[in-house]
């Protein structure tokens, strides 16, 4: 007769493999709204005003991302995209990581809460979708600048 395996060490029955703490999302949503706003004040001539109304936003997104915030702060970052006056730069390349990267991030963050754990293997389908398509969105912001 063997030893069963203790709960939750590896191997035992419905142990969990390596993951992430749920409340580690919400600094990573942080960081990529902090890497967008960057992005978008280097890449843009936008007033410091609405710089802040972004960072607020962000920081509300951060905050609650199950809320609409996260879709208040993407659309303030478009829509100074919009002053950009046509200039494609290199940090319209950040901005579309940053901007990518919050999106992804909040809607993680909206349906993991802050205090469970969410294994890597569980990620891994986001986190390819993640880099196809800015694969594809790179791919075309060096198109657009080489056309430019």
């Amino acid at each position: 007769m063997t030893a069963a395996a203790a709960p939750g060490a590896p191997g035992a029955p419905g142990a969990l493999g390596p993951a992430l703490p749920g409340w580690a999302l919400r600094p990573a949503l942080a960081a990529s709204v902090v890497v967008t706003v960057l992005a978008v004040a280097g890449w843009t001539p936008v007033s410091p005003v609405v710089l802040a109304v972004a960072l607020l936003a962000g920081g509300s997104a951060t905050a609650l991302p199950a809320s609409h915030a996260t879709t208040a702060f993407l659309a303030v970052c478009a829509l100074c995209g919009l002053a950009a006056d046509g200039a494609i730069t290199g940090w319209l390349s950040l901005a579309v990581l940053g901007a990518h990267a919050t999106h992804v991030t909040a809607s993680l963050a909206a349906v993991v809460p802050p205090r469970s754990t969410v294994e890597w293997a569980a990620l891994l389908p986001s986190l390819r979708r993640f880099a196809v398509a800015q694969a594809a969105g790179q791919l075309l912001v060096l198109l657009a600048w080489a056309l430019s």
